[in-house]
């Protein structure tokens, strides 16, 4: 119940309440206690002369000590209080209680000395004569001056006694009817001290409610506080303070939205790992390129994540520095590649490291075509070497050497024709790169490839009578129109002759055929020659690639004639295939869409 600042308020209250009341009580108590013996002894005092002025007129009439005796007696019993004359010698003259001649002298009584010698005497103790404690007032009867007229001696002294079981009684009285007030002020006073602090506390309560309410999410909590006090406005600015931080939450909520979804959208894989190195954060990028899901991620160790030793120590080196790092990492699980990754800290105010955050760029297909330029600049010169270590030493023998005419003729012959190579492989070269700058770029007609077949063949006739190889063509009887450059297509159909030719079997067949089928129209060239081996059939469309390549130079070609023909068919959208075995010859087919 005493607990929060109602229960103190009210704990405060009634430490007050019961500090008054006890103060109020004790004074009140002393007071009326005070103001009653007053009140009692002015009474005393004043029935004291009247009966002083009753007994004095009888004196004075002569009357006897018994006459006195009987009205000290009536007058006892009327005042309800003891009255008692006593001479100047202490002798008791008269008495309402006791038989005056069997008392003693009462010269000695305290009150009776008091009112001789001060003229007023007052005691409390206890009576031998009515065996009780008595509360006495003497004061003198009359007065007989002596000669020098200053002390004045009373010739007699009139006393008057109450019990003090009466005054105490009455005393107590006083006192019950004094507690009693201060229990009925105190309960009042603790009842409105309840009001109070309710009052108080109330809106500290609804306060309390509010800023509750705020930290649990609802920022506009409504807070009634019918005052116009500091309460009221430290209301009013906590609802203030509950819009702006809902303002500020909801910006906070938007730029975190926005950063996660740049973070899930992002092709780069993201982690956000803890001083500890364990994760915090993975996009779906990371996830995929690491095959792990989110749930399996999230607060496990990095390392246990990604076996990667080289990650590893480079994680340790830039928690120990503080400083970011770039490296190339390999991975093989769930697939090889090459990832360019930048570890980064992430710090606090105080410059602690609190995280590190890791940004996986897979560069693996850059890698790729570094080596395959790598390569590809290393086979053109290989390839470009040849002819012209040949012309070089041919020119060299004919410029140093005297020679026969035949001998002249066949070197000639020689350089001649290692010159049309040369310049077959560069004009291979330009129109692979015209290809593969305008393959987004091609200029569509509609393009016959009966009539495109036909020119085809024309154009390696004196190829074809040169290997003794004979052509056939298995075409249907309706009509193939398909969208594509008509040269392209054209120039991709000699390539695949020209390789079938070359790398044929000499005097041997090649069918060209041209049907139609779900994607649409189909071409195929089959040979009947030694046919590619299995494992070389991926390579095959690749740059300067060479089955056999003793063989493939006495044939003649650059070797880039099916690297061509991939482009081309790249370009126009088709489906094409290559298949072989060794021993049976090749098939090579593509499929182009048809119009309409």
């Amino acid at each position: 119940m005493l607990k929060g600042i109602r229960g103190r308020l009210i704990l405060y209250y009634l430490i007050v309440i019961a500090v008054v009341v006890v103060s109020m009580g004790a004074f009140f108590t002393w007071f009326l206690n005070y103001i009653y013996m007053q009140t009692l002894q002015e009474n005393l005092y004043t029935q004291a002369r009247l009966a002083s002025v009753l007994i004095g007129e009888m004196e004075e009439r002569g009357a006897q000590h018994s006459e006195i005796d009987n009205l000290a007696k009536e007058l006892g019993e009327e005042l309800g209080l003891r009255l008692t004359l006593i001479d100047y010698s202490g002798r008791v003259i008269a008495d309402s209680a006791e038989d005056p001649l069997v008392m003693e002298n009462h010269l000695s009584r305290p009150e009776v000395l008091d009112a001789i010698n001060l003229g007023r005497g007052l005691s409390s103790r206890y009576s031998t004569t009515v065996s009780e404690e008595m509360y006495y007032l003497a004061v003198p009867l009359k007065d007989r001056q002596v000669e020098t007229d200053l002390n004045p001696i009373p010739n007699a002294i009139i006393r008057l006694a109450l019990p003090l079981a009466s005054i105490n009684q009455a005393l107590s009285n006083l006192k019950l009817f004094i507690i009693g007030v201060l229990c009925l002020s105190s309960l009042l006073a603790f009842v409105a001290a309840l009001l109070l602090a309710q009052r108080i506390t109330g809106p500290i309560q609804q306060i309390k409610s509010a800023t509750q309410a705020i930290a649990a999410g609802n920022y506009t909590p409504v807070i009634k506080i019918n005052s116009s006090d500091e309460l009221n406005d430290l209301a009013g600015m906590i609802s203030n303070m509950g819009i702006n931080l809902k303002e500020k939450m909801d910006q906070v909520l938007g730029e975190k939205n926005k950063l996660e979804i740049v973070i899930s959208s992002m092709s780069s894989g993201v982690i956000l790992a803890d001083r500890d190195l364990k994760i915090e954060l993975i996009n779906p990028a990371a996830e995929k390129l690491f095959d792990v899901k989110r749930d399996e991620a999230v607060e496990f160790p990095l390392q246990k994540i990604i076996r990667n030793y080289t990650l590893y120590e480079n994680l340790k080196a830039v928690k120990d520095e503080n400083r970011a790092k770039v490296i190339e990492i390999y991975a093989y699980y769930p697939r090889s590649a090459v990832l360019e990754t930048y570890l980064l800290p992430v710090t606090g105010y105080d410059e602690e490291l609190i995280g590190i955050l890791l940004l996986f760029h897979e560069i693996t297909h850059v890698r790729s075509l570094e080596k395959m330029r790598s390569d590809f600049v290393a086979n053109v010169s290989h390839e470009l070497r040849t002819p012209l270590t040949a012309i070089r030493g041919y020119t060299e023998t004919i410029l140093h050497e005297k020679l026969q005419e035949e001998q002249l003729k066949s070197f000639l012959r020689i350089i001649d024709r290692e010159t049309l190579r040369l310049s077959d492989l560069l004009n291979d070269l330009l129109d692979l790169a015209q290809i593969e700058n305008e393959k987004g770029f091609v200029k569509k007609e509609t393009v016959d490839l009966k009539e495109m077949i036909n020119e085809a063949v024309g154009r390696v006739d004196l190829l074809r009578e040169q290997h003794q190889v004979q052509i056939e063509c298995l075409l249907a009887a309706e009509n193939f129109a398909v969208s594509g450059n008509y040269e392209w297509l054209c120039q991709a159909l000699i390539n695949i002759l020209e390789n079938s030719i070359r790398h044929g079997k000499s005097g041997g067949t090649i069918k060209i055929s041209l049907s139609r089928n779900q994607a649409g129209a189909e071409l195929k060239v089959c040979d009947d020659g030694p046919g590619i081996p299995e494992a070389d059939l991926p390579y095959i469309f690749e740059r300067f690639y060479r089955v056999d390549k003793a063989r493939t130079r006495k044939s003649g070609g650059t070797g880039l004639g099916l690297s061509i023909v991939k482009h081309i068919l790249e370009a126009h959208d088709a489906q094409y295939k290559i298949d072989s075995k060794e021993g049976e010859g090749i098939v090579f087919s593509f499929t182009l869409p048809l119009i309409g």
